[in-house]
């Protein structure tokens, strides 16, 4: 394969073109449910992409995809293809594990280690081998910094991670899967359990890690969408006639488009408050 190759662990340094996921005719299965339908979407490099849309209409489902996450959930199977960088994401010579190094996660409520901050951080590079203490001091320090951090636990790196305020705890659990210099960061809705102080300082820092990351985000706040994202996916549930619900995208656009003038009148119901 070339360089994207799924099946070491070698760091890949890409460069900022073309698309970084391509997904198509997506379809997700828990046994013989069909949570979401005949996905298509594309998801561009160092850009916040947010999917938003009512609850069950499938985001958190199509997020944990992108990751391979649904592999850990009995029953769960997929359909279609997501394909990262053009190799598809569940090939079998694949190995998940480096899927999920290039591809990090940031979940809904913050979930530290019951370790010191420093550990924390210092986690996945050593999982990766590192050892040396220089090294290590110096990837922590910068994923802090990166996460908006570093000055407020500089002085703490040897205490509880538990006894950070939750703002901190999410912080600190974006600069721990950033320390193993992903490419991607998935986030399900991290700001969720927040208030707004810690809230706008997350929304501060994603806009800052663009710089070096593409974030895909899921959230339920659609002014969070507004102020946050570059591209706009909007997804609701349709009912088939045994009255399950299926998830659908019903349009992705850059985010000023959809909130300003969609192409479909569900997503302008929506975004309107009409239903959702």
């Amino acid at each position: 394969m070339s360089g994207t190759a799924l099946t070491d662990t070698a760091p890949v340094d890409f460069a900022p073109s073309g698309s970084v996921f391509d997904i198509k005719d997506l379809s997700v299965f828990y046994g013989d449910y069909e949570a979401v339908r005949e996905v298509n979407l594309a998801v561009r490099p160092r850009q916040i992409t947010a999917l938003i849309g009512p609850s069950g209409c499938g985001k958190s489902t199509v997020i944990r995809c992108l990751n391979r996450m649904n592999d850990l959930i009995p029953g769960a199977r997929v359909r279609g293809k997501v394909a990262y960088h053009g190799e598809d994401l569940y090939a079998e010579h694949v190995d998940p594990i480096e899927v999920r190094r290039r591809i990090g996660m940031v979940f809904q409520k913050p979930n530290p280690f019951p370790k010191s901050v420093y550990d924390n951080v210092a986690y996945g590079p050593r999982v990766n081998g590192e050892r040396g203490r220089p090294t290590l001091d110096g990837i922590v320090e910068k994923a802090l910094k990166d996460a908006a951090l570093w000055e407020e636990v500089k002085d703490k790196l040897g205490g509880s991670a538990l006894a950070l305020s939750g703002g901190q705890q999410q912080r600190l659990c974006i600069a721990r899967t950033i320390a193993v210099r992903p490419e991607v960061i998935l986030m399900d809705e991290p700001c969720s359990a927040l208030d707004p102080i810690a809230t706008a300082k997350i929304e501060d820092l994603m806009e800052t890690l663009t710089t070096q990351f593409t974030i895909v985000i899921v959230t339920h706040n659609m002014q969070q969408a507004a102020r946050v994202s570059h591209r706009t996916a909007f997804f609701t549930a349709d009912v088939d006639d045994k009255g399950e619900r299926h998830g659908r995208l019903v349009e992705v656009d850059d985010t000023e488009k959809i909130f300003e003038g969609p192409s479909d009148q569900r997503t302008e119901d929506y975004i309107s408050g009409r239903f959702g």
